[in-house]
């Protein structure tokens, strides 16, 4: 038979990159334009939080928090030039203060310069060494450059500070299994389970992990937690569907594609895949109506299952993974 074209391997992993835009309390708060930057920039009011930073400059030139707060509006605004430009003024006024680095680096990151970032955090994390963040931001960082061992030491340090977060597990996980440890994956997002049993990354990531491994059934339960906590997760409902393919189960597999056609009525790859589930199942016309409705949709490999079997008398062959 055709085999149902794969879609786990498209679902990208997302990084969780906590970005800290500290705010401190240094300047006095009888300056009441910076009081109001502060309170624009909690509303999310970035241009406006940036002009009362302007004003405040008036009257406190050579406060480098000002200029801090000011980079971390543009940050928010996507000026990453602008909130560098900010975050090396304050340095300058203050060479002492990690933060600025810190949050320098991240604007390094958003502009993919990774070995000024990994500089920032260096010096950060030789000003505050015991601050869990630094080594997480410079953990992802390293992965960037393809750094594994690196990040993987960075992640550990973080743990090492703050166990408590699961997004530190779920990092290293994800580095561990793109290493092919499995293992060790899992057990990092096992880890961030039992911290936040709310952590749908880490539900959705330990399920993948047991797909990759062929534990279809652990695979299945972790997809349907990450459904239970986020159940509008197209990418969650694809990836229950192939576990219970590996189980051989059709008809629960060509449900889940139903839920995903509900959701998104121009999902191509639902229609091919729930295809294959009925023409498993014996259910020819139905399997045809969805290899047709792929083809229509752009799936033109779609159009060479129709030759081979809708327009044949003998039953669907097994076939390819994407």
């Amino acid at each position: 038979m055709f085999l149902v074209k794969k879609y786990i391997d498209a679902f990208y992993f997302y990084i969780l990159m906590l970005i800290p835009l500290f705010f401190s309390c240094s300047i006095g708060e009888s300056i009441n334009n910076y009081k109001l930057g502060i309170e624009s920039y909690e509303e999310g009011r970035y241009l406006t939080a940036i002009n009362y930073f302007n004003q405040a400059f008036l009257e406190d030139p050579a406060n480098p928090d000002l200029y801090f707060h000011r980079g971390n509006a543009r940050i928010k605004l996507e000026d990453y030039d602008g909130a560098i430009d900010d975050y090396s003024r304050a340095i300058v006024i203050d060479s002492l203060e990690a933060k600025y680095y810190l949050n320098r680096g991240l604007a390094f990151i958003s502009i993919s310069k990774y070995m000024d970032a990994i500089s920032d955090f260096d010096t950060a994390a030789k000003l505050d060494s015991n601050n869990s963040i630094i080594y997480f931001n410079r953990a992802y960082t390293k992965e960037q450059i393809s750094d594994y061992d690196g990040a993987i030491q960075d992640y550990s340090t973080a743990i090492e500070f703050d166990s408590s977060d699961s997004k530190y597990f779920v990092n290293r996980g994800s580095v561990f299994s793109f290493l092919g440890k499995s293992e060790e994956a899992i057990t990092d997002y096992s880890k961030a389970i039992e911290i936040n049993a709310s952590d749908s990354v880490a539900y959705m990531k330990r399920g993948q992990e047991y797909f990759s491994i062929n534990e279809f059934e652990k695979a299945k339960n972790d997809f349907k937690s990450a459904l239970e906590l986020q159940p509008v997760n197209i990418d969650a409902y694809f990836s229950r569907a192939e576990a219970k393919l590996g189980l051989n189960d059709f008809l629960a597999a060509a449900v889940d594609y139903t839920i995903i056609i509900s959701m998104d009525s121009t999902e191509a790859l639902a229609y091919y895949n729930r295809g294959i589930c009925y023409a498993n199942l014996g259910l020819k016309n139905n399997a045809c109506e969805d290899f047709t409705k792929a083809g229509e949709l752009g799936l033109y490999d779609a159009y060479e299952v129709i030759k081979e079997y809708c327009k044949a008398k003998d039953k669907v062959k097994k076939g390819q993974k994407r």
